[in-house]
């Protein structure tokens, strides 16, 4: 006589059933770690390119030729409002000659008066003094840098110019100068040292012709 064994029994169709599940909720696991990936993926590839720091380049060089009869004294250098920080200012004048941008991916590595400032005083250091100058009082001068801008005729043809205040106390002067530029930040950062240098030496040659008392050629 056969006797039924009682207790929890599972039939094939629920063993099935049981089993078959599994890789499809492994399916929909995986299609959420997925989805919850993806916006970092995301993330990771629109990361905006780092900021490119920008300077002045190499050294200048003090123009042959050029002799100061005094030394000058560079008190400071400042800049006004348009010039402030560290921002490469540009405008579009082919396009949009009313609006003054500045470029988002690249920046001058340090505020611009302080660029400025020490590419002069690194200038001022390398001139020739005429013979017998060196124990002459020096003539001291406060420089303004008022505007610095690169311009941009079309998109791959621009100009720096430059405009640079001196004075002596009881005498002031502009120095105004432009170069090419072409057509992006970098080209900007080097046509400003070629034109602060050019600058630099007229300015220099300017205030060494002065009285260190009266300010007065």
């Amino acid at each position: 006589m056969l006797h039924s064994v009682s207790g929890p029994q599972t039939t094939r169709s629920e063993a099935d059933a049981h089993f078959a599940g599994l890789p499809r909720r492994r399916v929909i696991l995986g299609g959420l770690v997925l989805g919850a990936a993806a916006p970092l993926l995301a993330a990771c590839g629109s990361r905006p390119a780092p900021v490119r720091q920008l300077d002045l380049g190499p050294a200048p060089v003090w123009p042959a030729g050029t002799i100061l009869p005094r030394r000058v004294d560079i008190q400071a250098v400042s800049t006004s409002e348009l010039a402030r920080g560290t921002a490469i200012a540009y405008r579009m004048d082919d396009t949009d000659p009313f609006t003054r941008r500045s470029y988002r991916d690249s920046r001058w590595a340090a505020p611009l008066s302080t660029l400025l400032g020490d590419r002069l005083k690194q200038l001022n250091a390398r001139a020739v003094l005429a013979t017998g100058a060196e124990p002459l009082p020096a003539v001291a001068i406060l420089v303004e840098v008022e505007d610095c801008l690169q311009r941009f005729s079309s998109p791959t043809q621009s100009e720096v110019t430059l405009r640079v205040g001196a004075s002596t106390g009881r005498q002031r002067r502009l120095f105004e100068a432009s170069a090419p530029a072409g057509g992006d930040a970098e080209g900007g950062a080097r046509a400003m040292a070629q034109v602060l240098d050019r600058l630099g030496v007229e300015m220099l040659a300017w205030a060494a012709s002065l009285s260190p008392s009266t300010g007065k050629a």
